[in-house]
């Protein structure tokens, strides 16, 4: 354990992290680490003053509070051309070379916020989210200042080194991992290549939380339902970004299966990406025109009443070609805690995250015909072992990923790590 050092404010955190909502109003932009500002709200709610550090967004104040988070923002790059974290954000987009050109502006931006918040605020714990380039700026802030550093590794960031790509990253990521504090994955996926690209740490395992408030069950939306005309037919759900790791290809090729042992079945494929117009052409060589709804990204508004509104949320992750997976399947659990039973692929830090027959159920990752065999399973299920199954969902979320329950576990070490505790 270490000693509280002088002058440092004991229940502070500091926040770092390449990814958070906007709060500005826009349906067409996508909402982006929500569960980080989960999160923060969940460590106010503990007693803790927060800071998060990270970029600005267009319409983004440089400083906002928002539920009781202090929310710091900064500039990276010349005004309208910051596009390193636009779209689909940084994984996506330092493929490009001129995103390329304003990683280091990006970076020291990053790092002299971060160290200049810490440093007025007297900040005790940095906790950065991705390992790299937060962890690493966290980790240069823990050497130059003695802060307590915690990284939470998500996987997006550490795949790619697992399987061979960036590799000229790997020593920033293993230098910060083997000096942090608290090392931690959000699932075992994430830690074994984390363990892989660092050899000789092994990550404690804390996935993401669930606002089980925000996600609960209710009623159906029928304007919703009524909008896309399939009022009394048997929904299926998914929404996220049409990239080849999300699986939406082996959902689509899924459906007339489906059909021909459900034929009131439809489908709701939410999202877009670079493979929306390559799905569009298969959903009409499938001629699903009337049974598969694509409507282009959801307003984060509408998601929770899709997710009350199906009858089955389906999460069909894969490998991809590049060797990336899904690095969690926190979406459906979000739909497991509205109460609608989850059907989700076997990989990645899908692994794990369900327990099957407790709300959801799992099937081999891109694999059609397994797919579609357990869809018609869960949709011919009787109405009581369906509701008992609904039941069971949203119990298995409440007791396992609470932000409540979750947060605990890092507090938990927090409260061991500081020698008189949390009292003042």
């Amino acid at each position: 354990m270490t000693t509280l050092h002088a002058g440092h404010s004991q229940r502070s955190l500091c926040i770092l992290t390449t990814s958070y909502p906007s709060f500005v109003r826009d349906s067409k932009r996508l909402p982006k680490g929500k569960f980080v500002h989960h999160a923060a709200k969940s460590f106010v709610s503990a007693g803790f003053a927060v800071h998060v550090v990270t970029h600005a967004e267009p319409g983004t104040a440089l400083f906002a509070k928002v539920d009781g988070v202090n929310i710091h923002r900064f500039h990276y790059f010349v005004s309208g051309w910051e596009t390193l974290t636009s779209g689909a954000g940084i994984p996506e987009n330092i493929r490009h070379p001129w995103c390329l050109l304003q990683v280091p502006f990006y970076f020291f931006r990053l790092f002299w916020t971060a160290y200049r918040i810490v440093q007025e605020n007297r900040i005790r714990y940095i906790n950065a989210h991705w390992a790299f380039p937060p962890g690493f700026i966290g980790y240069l802030i823990k050497r130059m200042t003695g802060r307590t550093l915690i990284i939470t590794a998500y996987g997006a960031e550490i795949f790619p080194l697992d399987s061979g790509r960036w590799t000229f990253l790997k020593p920033f990521v293993r230098m910060s991992a083997r000096g942090a504090d608290l090392l931690v994955a959000i699932s075992k996926n994430t830690a074994d290549a984390l363990e892989r690209v660092a050899p000789g740490i092994r990550p404690k395992i804390i996935p993401d939380g669930i606002d089980t408030a925000y996600y609960s069950p209710g009623p159906p939306n029928l304007t919703l339902l009524e909008r896309y005309k399939i009022f009394g037919r048997k929904v299926l759900f998914f929404t996220g970004r049409m990239v080849e790791r999300k699986g939406h290809r082996y959902l689509l090729e899924a459906m007339p299966a489906v059909k021909k042992e459900h034929p009131d079945a439809c489908l709701l494929l939410g999202g877009d990406g670079p493979l929306q117009n390559e799905l569009e052409a298969l959903k009409r060589r499938l001629c699903l025109e009337n049974d598969v709804i694509m409507p282009g990204p959801i307003p984060e508004e509408e998601i929770v009443d899709w997710m009350r509104s199906a009858d089955l949320f389906v999460l069909p992750s894969c490998i991809d070609s590049r060797g990336d997976t899904e690095g969690s399947a926190t979406i459906a659990l979000e739909a497991m805690a509205c109460g609608t039973i989850a059907l989700v692929s076997e990989v990645g830090g899908n692994i794990g995250a369900v327990q099957e027959g407790e709300g959801a159920y799992y099937f081999p990752p891109a694999d059609v015909e397994a797919l579609a065999g357990k869809i018609n399973e869960i949709l011919s299920f009787d109405t009581d072992h369906a509701i008992e199954q609904q039941r069971r969902a949203t119990l298995f979320v409440r007791n396992h990923y609470s932000w409540e329950k979750i947060v605990g576990k890092y507090l938990a070490f927090l409260s061991a790590e500081t020698a008189d505790g949390f009292s003042e």
